[in-house]
């Protein structure tokens, strides 16, 4: 220890400075000692005088505060450093004592010391203590009720009353308190805690079943790892047992420190020995668990203080325990937890809370929730936006394909455009059998006859669904009898989905192309190069000249073919002999996705004398060429 913040027992020789016998103690780096009268000198130094010390100079935070040598009465925050005992070190909120440091300033309380034993006798007079005139019990009354309330100034003048005015002899009640009221959150800690343990040691106390269990009601709100676990051995070893609020503030402290797993096993224990678990730690354990996303730990929680007639789970426990799961998409904590608080109407979640909820109802095919949800946010008339009903959509399928494309018309005659992202749900669902499109086809044809106005992007997902079947004749059908049912017609993205389907039909793609010429229908770049696969998939010359005609209309709007397109164009000029692959190469450009050098080297390549569609399809596959009509 620093010789700052020690105190020697008594030397009977003299040491090597020359010190003289008797009471002597080191104290902020200087050697005192105590006269018959428990004054404090300091020594001669270089022919001076012995000078008299005061208290008051003598006495800093972090002293002991039983210094009965010196009849003086101390109470101080401590900065000591690692002392070895039988508690070991501990730390406290990142703060070792291993390591020397000390508690902020900001957490010493505003403490006069007192300088002599007649200005300790008049302490509380001066002062106007309104502890001066009680008796023994009353005070004592007090003592342990401000040592539980953490009041550190008040404490320190009960026992400055009690030890000074009355007279009492330091004893174990008196170092209880001490220990009890390092439960403030403000001035409290651990650190400070292990030095009344110290003093305690070093007066002979032992700890008993109260001063155990004060120290795990400090260590519930200061957590010590090792503290707690050095605690819990020496309670084990002397046999003593854990009173209902002693398991509490040990499950407490394990779940101030994170250990959620040991504080659930240890709750086990406490239930099993037949412990009553308040309210308010099974609170705490949820919040925990939540952060922790063990949302299925904490649904068994939940349901057993439910299923028991547990009714002081709060309202903020519910809330935060639905926004959580919800925001994990926990479908199952989700719907408990909305069918025990929203539907009976003991709950009313904000908006995202309810957003989040929808969007797990989706995700499950929970309709139901789904409409709840909905209803909820229509009883506080908050309008609806796409996103619910994309979630709405979305929540019913498979399940029920009438509905969610039922729904499709709702957002059009609400004045909502659906995009190609509401209606992707319905074509993932579509995907998953060849007949599916028939039937969602006659569906749409319904709706439309029903006087519903059926949106172009529910047509363009029952098209797409049928190229991807390969049901090239039901995706022309459907074509052909959409004006019937949509009033807004065909889009370029509905010729786009139609021409994925003509990689072996140049006829019917350019069936499709005059279709879009005689509706004035602006083609894009995926139009276009949609066009020039198709022209590329056959080996006549009129339709490589097709090809570099469609290539020239996209390059003078701004465009260039995509990199999997250019790849196979150029392929197909060295295969077919096509001299126009040059003009290509010579204008191709770096950031249309293919380096210049790749593309060149494979024209080279390619373009050699002698077996040129061997080399290309070889330079092709080192460059792991996609497929450019996917």
């Amino acid at each position: 220890i620093g010789d700052s913040q020690r105190t020697t027992s008594r030397r009977p020789e003299k040491d090597d400075n020359g010190l003289r016998k008797g009471k002597e103690f080191f104290f902020s780096g200087h050697h005192f000692e105590l006269d018959a009268f428990g004054q404090a000198n300091r020594p001669a130094r270089e022919g001076k005088t012995p000078q008299k010390v005061s208290q008051r100079d003598n006495w800093r935070p972090g002293e002991e505060p039983f210094d009965q040598n010196a009849g003086n009465f101390r109470i101080g925050f401590s900065s000591s450093s690692h002392v070895p005992c039988r508690y070991g070190s501990f730390s406290n909120d990142q703060k070792s004592i291993r390591n020397g440091a000390s508690l902020d300033e900001s957490q010493k309380p505003p403490i006069r010391p007192i300088n002599s034993i007649s200005e300790a006798k008049g302490f509380a007079a001066r002062q106007g203590s309104e502890y001066g005139e009680l008796n023994e019990e009353k005070l004592h009354e007090e003592l342990r009720r401000t040592s539980t309330a953490g009041d550190f100034p008040r404490l320190q003048e009960i026992l400055r009353v009690l030890i000074h005015d009355r007279g009492e002899k330091p004893s174990r009640r008196h170092y209880q308190a001490l220990l009890l009221v390092n439960t403030s959150p403000q001035h409290g800690s651990a650190a400070e805690m292990v030095r009344v343990l110290l003093q305690m040691e070093e007066a002979g106390i032992t700890l008993d079943s109260a001063a155990y269990h004060a120290v795990l009601k400090v260590l519930a709100i200061h957590p010590d790892y090792l503290l707690r676990r050095h605690i819990v051995e020496e309670l084990r070893q002397r046999w003593f047992t854990l009173s209902s609020e002693g398991w509490h503030d040990l499950i407490a402290g394990l779940l101030r420190d994170k250990q959620i797993e040991s504080a659930i096993a240890i709750l086990q224990s406490a239930q099993q020995v037949e412990i009553h678990i308040e309210p308010w730690l099974y609170d705490m354990l949820i919040y925990n668990l939540c952060d922790a996303d063990e949302f299925d730990e904490v649904l068994l929680i939940l349901r057993f203080r439910v299923d028991n007639g547990d009714q002081l789970i709060s309202g903020t426990v519910w809330n935060y325990f639905l926004d959580s799961a919800s925001s994990a998409f926990h479908h199952p904590a989700t719907l408990f937890a909305w069918r025990k608080r929203v539907e009976p109407g003991y709950l009313n979640p904000s908006s995202g809370i309810c957003l989040n909820v929808i969007n797990t109802a989706a995700r499950l095919g929970d309709c139901q929730l789904a409409v709840d949800v909905v209803r909820v946010l229509g009883n506080r008339n908050e309008a609806l936006q796409l996103y619910h009903y994309e979630a709405l959509v979305e929540s019913y399928l498979p399940s029920d394909l009438r509905t969610a494309l039922m729904l499709l018309t709702i957002m059009t005659s609400t004045g909502m455009s659906p995009t190609d992202y509401s209606a992707r749900p319905i074509l993932l669902h579509l995907r998953q059998s060849s007949h599916l499109p028939q039937i969602a086809f006659s569906i749409l044809r319904e709706l439309g006859e029903q006087g519903r106005p059926v949106p172009i992007e529910a047509a363009n997902v029952v098209i797409e669904s049928c190229i991807e079947h390969g049901n090239l004749d039901t995706a022309l059908e459907t074509y052909k009898t959409l004006h019937k049912f949509c009033p807004s017609g065909p889009s370029t993205s509905t010729f786009n989905r139609l021409l994925r389907g003509c990689r072996t039909r140049k006829d019917v793609a350019m069936f499709f192309a005059s279709e879009m010429v005689a509706s004035k229908i602006a083609p894009d770049a995926l139009t276009y190069d949609l066009l020039i696969l198709a022209c590329m998939e056959s080996s006549r010359e009129d339709d490589m000249d097709d090809a570099w005609r469609y290539l020239e209309e996209m390059r003078g709007a701004g465009w260039w073919p995509r990199p999997a397109t250019v790849l196979a164009m150029a392929k197909w000029c060295c295969q077919m002999g096509d001299k126009r692959i040059w003009q290509l190469r010579g204008d191709y450009r770096e950031g249309h996705g293919i380096e210049v050098s790749v593309l060149e080297k494979l024209v080279n390549e390619g373009w050699r004398k002698g077996n040129r569609a061997q080399k290309t399809s070889r330079i092709l596959g080192a460059l792991d060429a996609e497929d450019p009509w996917v």
